[in-house]
């Protein structure tokens, strides 16, 4: 189906407003019922504005997530009939904290992700196998 000019800007920034608000490619494509992934893909790989409109969009989904972790530790504990904390309540909130902080750093590495240093500092002098004798000049002997 060909698409107006106007009709792919309309229905590309309604893709990504659905994404930016935190739902994924799938289920914003899903939901605004308009053009398949595909079709969706194949815009943001003909026109640089949709790529970089496209990926502020999944930056913003990604910051959307962040924020529901604040969400889910700051909520209200659950209490058993004695008035103690349910731990099955805090152990199911753990889980979903954990989830959103894994996910995040698939998101977004660079921003969420573990640091992860790769330094070597060696002590020892490495071996070659190759004789760095260099002959001296006995001339004056």
């Amino acid at each position: 189906m060909a698409y107006s000019r106007e009709d792919k800007d309309r229905i590309f920034t309604e893709i990504c407003d659905l994404i930016a608000s935190g739902l994924s490619l799938r289920k914003a494509v899903d939901k605004a019922k308009t053009i398949p992934k595909k079709v969706f893909f194949d815009w943001v790989d003909s026109d640089k504005f949709k790529s970089d409109q496209y990926a502020r969009s999944m930056e913003l989904r990604a910051e959307v997530k962040f924020e529901s972790i604040e969400e889910d530790y700051s909520e209200e504990p659950q209490r058993d009939t004695f008035g103690k904390i349910d731990s099955a309540w805090v152990a199911l909130q753990r889980l979903k904290i954990d989830a959103k902080k894994w996910e995040l750093s698939k998101l977004m590495p660079k921003k969420y992700g573990d640091k992860i240093e790769n330094t070597h500092i060696i002590e020892t002098p490495i071996f070659t196998g190759i004789d760095l004798d260099v002959p001296t000049d006995n001339s004056s002997e």
